[in-house]
């Protein structure tokens, strides 16, 4: 009776530990970083949610920097590097927003997202696509490639409020290296007797990281 209570509890022990280890199989879900090359567009391997992510610190964009959900309004001199998730592709950019000239009643300028960036400006506004014609606002304006977008209180150029440039842009893993001081150990004296002594000397460090360079 007591082996036979012995191999029940046995049993039972053994049942639990096989089933915690399947829940922990199952919930040990691998969020994988996005992969990094040399071009702008990418396939990454752990289908990440679609969806635009940006910074406007400086930083790289991943998956775990804001994510975008409202127009951003451009009220100040911004520099924004963002992330395009669309189907497994990656496309990166940087969008940067100058404000010029001392102007009253100024307009701010809002950047939409919709696979491509757009830009919104207010009605009656006008503005210049690169060095083309100066036109009156009637729709958002897609941001395509290289571009610069200035736009405009009237239809003169003097009264210029801003500018805009957009730059597709790509991942790439770059090596920096750099000297450190370090001190140098070495042994001095004769064979019984010696003592460690030690002078300053350099020693190269390389670092590697990543940077968001414009696309050819």
């Amino acid at each position: 009776m007591e082996i036979q209570k012995g191999v029940f509890l046995f049993l039972f022990v053994a049942a639990i530990l096989l089933g915690m280890g399947q829940a922990a199989a199952t919930d040990d879900i691998t969020t994988g970083e996005l992969p990094t090359g040399g071009s702008g567009d990418f396939i990454v391997t752990s289908a990440p949610s679609n969806g635009v992510y940006y910074t406007i610190n400086g930083g790289i964009p991943t998956l775990n920097s804001t994510r975008y959900t409202a127009p951003i309004v451009l009220n100040r001199t911004l520099n924004i590097k963002y992330m395009i998730v669309k189907n497994g592709t990656v496309k990166y950019g940087i969008i940067h927003h100058t404000l010029t000239g001392n102007i009253t009643n100024r307009t701010y300028p809002h950047l939409i997202f919709n696979e491509t960036p757009l830009i919104q400006i207010p009605n009656g506004t006008y503005y210049q696509l690169n060095n083309g014609n100066i036109t009156p606002y009637t729709t958002p304006l897609a941001l395509t490639g290289n571009t610069i977008m200035k736009y405009l209180k009237n239809s003169t150029n003097t009264t210029q409020m801003g500018i805009i440039k957009n730059t597709p842009a790509k991942l790439v893993n770059k090596i920096k290296t750099s000297k450190i001081r370090v001190k140098k150990w070495y042994r001095r004296g004769g064979k019984w007797r010696y003592k460690w002594r030690y002078y300053w000397t350099y020693k190269q460090i390389k670092q590697k990281y990543q940077e968001l360079q414009p696309a050819a």
